[in-house]
């Protein structure tokens, strides 16, 4: 079984600066906010829940750049940027705040600024986007284990009851015969 992180962009249009969760009607639940940080907090991460939305484009070519530099790079960049909004509260649209994360995974300024200025990345977002559009992906997070759609922050034991629904085992095996 291979994970792939695959980035979707909730709101291309969103503007530069980003939204106000409170203004702008985007906010969770006082009782969906309090279970996010308790799940947080039993996998021993502090979260936070800033009101800005930001505009996450910048922060997705970042990823990108590290999908292309393979997975040890990708997926440890894409948890410091998680890290960046969820723990520090920090604006991930914004490229001062993206530029030291990149560097600490070895991508060069000068990359970074090219694939954000040229828009190198642009149609691999939107393909990426497309795709899950035509799956039925409207918000995130998302998972596709095998033919499920999975939507929205499962408890560990959902995601893992659909692996093993997926997976072929002896008695899997044993039954279908």
């Amino acid at each position: 079984m291979y994970l792939m992180g695959v980035p979707f962009e909730l709101r291309p249009d969103m503007p530069d600066e980003g939204l106000s969760a409170s203004r702008d009607g985007l906010s969770h639940s006082p009782r969906v906010e309090e279970r996010l940080i308790q799940l947080a907090a039993k996998e021993g991460e502090r979260m936070v829940l800033p009101d800005l939305v930001p505009k996450t484009h910048n922060a997705m070519v970042l990823a990108e750049i590290g999908r292309d530099r393979g997975d040890d790079v990708f997926w440890p960049l894409h948890l410091d940027i998680f890290r960046e909004y969820f723990v520090a509260g920090r604006d991930i649209g914004d490229r001062s705040v993206l530029v030291p994360v990149g560097l600490k995974h070895g991508i060069p300024e000068s990359e970074m600024t090219e694939a954000w200025d040229s828009g190198r990345y642009d149609e691999r977002l939107h393909e990426f986007r497309h795709l899950a559009l035509h799956l039925g992906i409207q918000e995130t997070p998302a998972a596709i284990i095998c033919d499920e759609l999975i939507v929205g922050s499962r408890p560990y034991e959902v995601l893992r009851a659909a692996v093993q629904r997926c997976l072929v085992r002896p008695d899997n095996v044993q039954n279908a015969e």
